[in-house]
């Protein structure tokens, strides 16, 4: 690790090559922190949509409920199906007159005047991760499922690592940033949740440990939140050394290497609204506690303090360890109990503190906020184990903010939410809306790492929707 917090150093003294490599290094995670911080080209808009304008949301925010949350027991009841349909759970109204959720979720449908909930968002990959691949990148996973369980540089980016690379935003906080971590299953690591074919440069920051300790501190960057500013002063003596060492930069091969981006990635390191960030235990009690004091509400905070700081796109992603089943949203025993006591609840607090927060900071017209699992779950119960096996034909997925025409329903589903009834959605057509709130053209041509094109989606942008 780079000796930040050291005693000063001399500027007479050479540096060696040691702290030469520490310093071009900053590594996140297995990623340098100055490639992440490259400047890529911004893409500019075109007018080959047909729609009447880009949107307006400067970042997004992902709660992505891993495991697959089931549609009939959420967003999507079925209040007059058989039993073994409907389920053992109740609805109730939301905001939006005629409009049902099950009966768990009273603070989501409170916002439903505010949300747009798409139920007919539909796929052919029911693993979870193949099934999280193609909600990831948008596009489907080229091989088997087994082997979506394992990172590729062949993938598909992430739509995060995509806007790294293509409209980064004004930091100073990495453009793409996940919290706490990826998802991993047994292992392997699974595809799309990196910069994948774009390279290491867009990989994103995992923040690492668990947000609601309460010494909570990020792992993957060489910072310590709580330090006074005064210690990341002392950046600028080891930036001026290197200045000085005029001789030893035009002889040295690794010297060489060093850019202005390394001294961005010290200016992110230094840069007090980061350390603001990564400081949840500066956050008032009572803040913490409106996310909810666990695993998930904790991340969504911490998530929307890396917005705060500069991020593009954050990914809260709810964890199997979270919940006594430990099977997150994957409910194929338990269903009822586990959604009741487990799931349900943390997310509804976590999502009406996060709209909250952001409507009394002026901050949810530009704050895309997506609720996504990568699958659904089966129309019918498993009457032996009460569970609901993988589904992805027909699921639902919840938008906020950032410039979406909130108060409706999209799509519908069949009597059983098994398939679309109407407006059928694919993953790469959510994929374009989400590019196109935060005002990227999704059909933009890039190219890899290797120089291939690539499109940023295939999928076009429910115009209904913005």
């Amino acid at each position: 690790m780079l000796r930040l917090f050291g005693p000063g150093v001399n500027k007479s003294e050479p540096l060696d090559r040691r702290e030469m490599l520490r310093i071009g290094a900053l590594g996140m995670s297995g990623v340098t922190l100055p490639s992440l911080l490259s400047s890529p080209t911004l893409a500019s808009p075109s007018s080959t949509l047909n729609l009447p304008s880009f949107g307006k949301a400067k970042n997004c925010i992902v709660l992505f409920l891993s495991g697959g949350p089931s549609q009939l027991d959420t967003f999507d009841p079925k209040p007059d199906a058989p039993d073994d349909v409907r389920g053992d759970f109740g609805t109730i109204e939301t905001a939006l007159p005629g409009v049902r959720f099950s009966e768990h979720l009273p603070l989501a449908a409170k916002l439903m005047d505010r949300a747009v909930v798409i139920r007919s968002v539909t796929h052919s990959s029911p693993g979870h991760a193949d099934g999280g691949y193609i909600m990831f990148t948008g596009y489907q996973y080229d091989g088997s499922g087994a082997e979506a369980n394992f990172m590729n540089r062949n993938d598909h980016p992430h739509i995060g690592a995509a806007l790294a690379k293509i409209s980064p935003g004004p930091g100073p906080m990495v453009p793409f940033v996940l919290v706490p971590r990826r998802l991993d299953a047994g292992s392997g690591r699974r595809a799309g949740q990196w910069g994948g074919r774009l390279g290491g440069r867009f990989d994103p920051l995992q923040t690492g440990g668990n947000p609601n300790d309460d010494d909570f501190k990020l792992e993957h960057l060489p910072l310590v939140a709580n330090r006074p500013a005064e210690v990341f002063q002392r950046r600028k003596r080891l930036i001026d050394q290197v200045n000085s060492q005029v001789k030893y930069l035009e002889d040295t091969a690794v010297a060489r290497a060093l850019s202005q981006n390394q001294e961005k990635a010290l200016d992110v390191i230094a840069s007090e609204a980061v350390r603001r960030a990564v400081d949840l235990s500066s956050e008032d009690p009572d803040a913490r506690a409106k996310y909810g004091r666990n695993l998930f509400g904790q991340s969504v905070l911490l998530g929307r303090r890396m917005l705060d700081a500069g991020a593009r796109l954050v990914q809260a992603t709810w964890l199997r360890s979270q919940g006594k089943k430990g099977y997150a949203w994957d409910s194929h025993w338990e269903n009822f109990d586990s959604l009741r006591e487990d799931l349900i609840p943390p997310f509804d607090f976590a999502l009406n503190a996060l709209v909250t927060d952001l409507e009394e900071r002026g901050q949810l017209d530009e704050t895309l906020i997506v609720v996504a699992g990568e699958i659904g779950r089966t129309p019918r119960v498993t009457l032996k184990t009460t569970g609901r096996e993988h589904w992805s034909n027909c699921f639902s997925v919840m938008l906020l903010g950032g410039g979406i025409k909130g108060g409706q329903v999209y799509g519908t589903s069949d009597k059983i939410a098994g398939y679309p009834d109407s407006n059928p959605v694919t993953p790469a057509d959510l994929m374009a809306t989400i590019y196109h709130c935060l005002g990227v053209d999704p059909h933009t041509m890039i190219l890899d790492q290797i120089d291939r094109p690539m499109r940023l989606s295939e999928g076009q942008p429910v115009r209904a929707l913005i």
